[in-house]
């Protein structure tokens, strides 16, 4: 399972975002967080999910579908790294990735004037052992209300 962690509470500007659609994967699949990919959006399967509590599943939706999250960017620790980094490193890893250059090209504007709260997931303990170096950076509304279209090129 991986962790889901908030970077910050920014305005809620609109309820609804765009309406390019962001991915035509599918409409309700089932997948491990660690196999999500930039411009997959989703929901999670638990509404225990997200903060101190693991997110280990996510249902994968059309972004042109009722969604919360979906993913802006991601990067990875290199495969040299052998031990799971600090929550300090990891803290600072997602906060510098999670708000900059790729935020800015996926959505269209910089982090600092995105109506989106800023989100990302990374690897527990578990998933590290299995191979799992990936934080994936997300976007929700701040109240986690569900929207429909993407947040790609939204300019929100």
């Amino acid at each position: 399972m991986r962790t889901l962690t908030t970077l910050l509470a920014l305005p809620v500007a609109a309820l609804t975002m765009g309406l390019s659609s962001c991915s035509l994967f599918s409409s309700g699949t089932t997948t491990a967080t660690k196999d999500l990919e930039v411009g997959k959006c989703y929901n999670t399967v638990s509404d225990k999910a997200g903060g101190d509590h693991p997110v280990g599943e996510v249902t994968v939706v059309d972004c042109a579908k009722a969604h919360t999250y979906e993913v802006v960017a991601q990067t990875t620790f290199p495969k040299d790294v052998d031990k799971l980094p600090s929550a300090d490193s990891i803290k600072s890893l997602g906060q510098g990735f999670c708000q900059g250059e790729d935020f800015t090209k996926y959505v269209g504007v910089d982090a600092g004037s995105s109506s989106y709260q800023i989100e990302y997931l990374s690897p527990s303990d578990d998933t590290w052992a299995t191979g799992d170096r990936k934080i994936s950076c997300v976007v929700a509304q701040g109240d986690k209300s569900q929207v429909k279209g993407s947040a790609k090129d939204s300019k929100k």
